[in-house]
């Protein structure tokens, strides 16, 4: 995973494309110490995997303080954003479901 290419996401976070096929997208999000992704919605379900550092994940109203290996759901439609915490990088694979 670390030897893909890095790029800017739309939103202004750093990222590598893992997949993109048939629907299904994982991209790995590269969190700077103190990055927030803002709360947006997606028209698919998202799961997100924490890979390394630690942050809070909003979905909803819910927010959640997230570590390495933990797994957060987001439903279609449902605003969702993350934020990584001080001091560290925070590294997120991101899934967006296909949609059926």
């Amino acid at each position: 995973m670390s030897e893909l290419p890095t790029f800017k996401s739309p939103k202004g976070i750093t990222a590598r494309k893992l997949l993109d096929k048939d629907g299904l997208v994982l991209m790995n999000l590269l969190f700077k110490p103190g990055e927030v992704l803002e709360m947006h919605t997606t028209p698919q379900n998202v799961v997100f995997y924490v890979v390394n550092g630690e942050g809070t994940i909003t979905i909803g109203d819910e927010e959640s303080k997230v570590k390495k290996d933990e797994l957060v759901y987001s439903p279609k439609g449902i605003p969702h954003g993350l934020k990584a915490a001080g001091g560290q990088e925070f590294h997120v694979l991101v899934w967006k479901l296909p949609t059926v």
